[in-house]
């Protein structure tokens, strides 16, 4: 006999969408069951966001140093221990999901372990790992499964020779060479990791682009990045197959700019969009409507049931933590009757490589396309003082605008601290400032957020370093 326990909400994952959204549904006097059939945190914090960064760091930190000399600094051999890096990304990793097991408790939300299944639209049979089920009733569910790693026709992956970031993140030692398939935010940010620690990387991408889904001056303006840094990079290229040879090798075969090309590496990484993670969760057998296996929602986070929500990953919208988060807590509003909407256009986009990239809005190209006169303001960081100072010149800050009324329809960056940047221009945006407005704040000096004022200036030609 299943035990029986009744809930206000009971949310289904627990990634940042899930816990986000239990956490402010807590917050708002609901009484609210997390289940999770895996670890606390989903991907972003165990096999995503925060490891990779964590691995970012130390790529950022070693590449420094072989730039220290510049500064006048001289420093003797250097030497990377790889299984030291991967265990402080796992330090890294716990401390964090120790933290968020915390804020489970403190909100008094109660944390089922277990595979949960919906039975109906109130209730989620749960089966723990000793595979005794309890039954969860509920009021509200929410819905937050997360995505899968991706499963290419192309490649049978083993996370041996051939990895998606899953395998990637638990290597015991660096690969001598690598091919990563993809050319956009994940793949290009480990394609950097490795080649920091050693490995000769290619990357491998359909579009005539790097980060296809960003503004075209971005990529353009990143691949001459990777190459200084020694990673090659083949667009217009189509992957064939991947797969595990014999020697333990893996073999690339692909088609680029219609010639062919293979590429024989130590390992393959597949880096793919992600799957959703809404099979067999009884999504069918309640009828919650589905495209391509993404879980369709209104702006309200609700589903085709209307007791039910969806956030994050399994909806297939902006596949990023943050937006995760900011559904989560919608949903939770939305249950407590309070009316809550989501507004998409304010979302940054970033990349924490060395220069980093961090991007809002529509691009050059979306707002051409979308019927807007368009005018454009861009300002390189070899003219910014702080730039100069930190020694890390490549880059540029770009603002495209209604030429009209000088509304700032997106800002892209690629800088020294790009992704903390940003969130200035998400501000402005989400307060539909102009462009003047930016470029009249006054920016403490030397910054590098100067680039974004002194962009803002340019859109009228009115740039004062440039």
């Amino acid at each position: 006999m299943a035990n029986q326990s009744e809930y206000d909400v009971a949310v289904l994952g627990a990634g940042i969408g899930g816990y986000a959204s239990a956490i402010r549904a807590a917050q708002l006097g609901k009484k609210v069951a997390l289940i999770e059939k895996d670890k606390v945190g989903g991907t972003c914090l165990n096999r995503g966001c925060i490891p990779t960064k964590t691995l970012l760091a130390a790529s950022n930190i070693l590449e420094m140093v072989g730039q220290a000399e510049e500064a006048g600094i001289h420093i003797g051999d250097v030497t990377v221990n790889f299984g030291e890096v991967m265990a402080r990304k796992d330090n890294v990793v716990s401390r964090l999901a120790q933290g968020v097991r915390h804020l489970i408790k403190k909100n008094n939300i109660e944390l089922i372990q277990g595979k949960g299944v919906i039975a109906s639209k109130n209730r989620i049979r749960v089966v723990n790992p000793e595979g005794e089920e309890t039954v969860v009733s509920a009021e509200n569910i929410i819905i937050a499964s997360g995505s899968e790693e991706p499963k290419p026709s192309y490649a049978k992956v083993d996370e041996d020779t051939i990895l998606t970031t899953r395998g990637a993140l638990e290597l015991k030692k660096c690969p001598q060479s690598l091919a990563v398939i993809g050319g956009d935010i994940i793949g290009v940010e480990f394609a950097v990791i490795f080649n920091t620690f050693g490995a000769h990387v290619e990357v491998l991408d359909a579009s005539p682009n790097l980060f296809p889904s960003l503004d075209v001056d971005i990529g353009r303006y990143y691949q001459r990045v990777l190459k200084r840094k020694g990673i090659r990079v083949h667009l217009n290229t189509e992957v064939k197959s991947a797969c595990a040879n014999s020697d333990g090798k893996a073999t690339v075969d692909a088609v680029e700019n219609g010639s062919p090309l293979k590429l024989t590496v130590e390992k393959a990484l597949i880096t793919d969009r992600r799957n959703p993670s809404s099979t067999g969760i009884g999504l069918e057998e309640i009828g919650v409507q589905t495209r391509d296996g993404f879980i369709v929602v209104d702006e309200h986070m609700r589903t085709s049931v209307p007791n039910i929500y969806a956030v994050g990953d399994v909806t297939g919208g902006k596949m990023y933590a943050h937006v995760a988060l900011a559904e989560g807590i919608v949903a939770a509003e939305n249950i407590a009757g309070l009316g809550s909407s989501i507004d998409y256009k304010a979302t940054p986009v970033c990349m924490y490589c060395q220069p980093e990239v961090a991007s809002i809005g529509l691009s050059e190209e979306e707002a051409r396309q979308q019927g807007y006169q368009v005018a454009v303001g861009k300002f390189p960081l070899l003219a910014n003082g702080r730039a100069l100072t930190l020694g890390k010149t490549e880059g540029f800050a770009k603002i495209v605008c209604d030429k009209e009324t000088e509304e700032i329809l997106g800002v892209h960056l690629v800088a020294p601290h790009a992704t903390e940047i940003i969130g200035e221009a998400a501000l402005a945006m989400q307060l539909e400032c102009t462009s003047e407005e930016i470029g009249q704040l006054i920016h403490p000096h030397p910054s590098v957020s100067e680039a974004l004022m002194e962009a803002a200036k340019a859109v009228t030609g009115k740039a004062i370093h440039f």
